[in-house]
Order: structure tokens, then sequence, then C-alpha cells
């Protein structure tokens, strides 16, 4: 299951909260090429300091599933999510980019948790 961690100290108000979260977990889908379903999506407000201040900051684990024919391809498909998150959580923080920290996660296939319904 993909899976997207965000903490930050930005005070979201209720209605933005659940329109940034969709649109996290909708571009997730799109980037991993997963069903929307499958995504968790997992925002806590937190008590955060970074370079002796309070301003807004923004940490963002995702945990992803996803093959690769090479480096390169894997390399160019990192940026670009790195590049579209990071322009999703501007877009609703207004963050200064260099207070943002993002941390990508491939998980093994045989580590992910997968549940499979018993009829």
């Amino acid at each position: 299951m993909p899976i997207c961690q965000l903490k930050t100290n930005f005070r979201f108000n209720d209605a933005a909260r659940n329109e940034f979260m969709n649109e996290i977990a909708a571009e997730m889908a799109d980037i991993i090429e997963k069903p929307l379903p499958a995504i968790m999506v997992m925002l806590d407000d937190s008590h955060m300091f970074m370079n002796k201040t309070e301003n807004t900051v923004f940490f963002a684990e995702f945990r992803y599933i996803k093959d690769f024919e090479n480096d390169d391809e894997k390399k160019k498909w990192l940026d670009e999510f790195a590049e579209r998150m990071l322009s999703l959580i501007q877009k609703y923080t207004n963050v200064d980019p260099y207070r943002i920290y993002m941390q990508f996660t491939e998980m093994s296939r045989e580590s992910a948790w997968k549940y499979t319904p018993k009829n």
C-alpha cells in the first residue's frame, strides 16, 4: 500500500485540510500508477522547530512500490515525484522550499502489506 505521511506546524482549516489530503492522494495515485483507494495519506499537526524558528516547516515521507528498468528511469521518476509534491505542498502552505524535507522510501513487494479478503 503506498503511504504518504505528512507532518507540519502549518495550521489548516478543516476544508483546506481535506482538499489538500485529497489532492495529495490523487497525485500519488497518478504518479505511482495505483488506484486511489490503495493510497493512504496521514497528516499530523506537529510542534516543529527549524533554524531557531517555528516558521512553517514540512516533513513528508512517501512509501511506494514501483518497478524501474534502470537507475536513470528511477532518478527521473523520483525527480518528477518530488517536484509535483513540492508544488502541492507550497500551493497549500506557501512554505519556504528550504523548510520542506521529503523522504522517498521504496518498498519491496514482499515487505508491503497486502489484504485479500477471504470469500
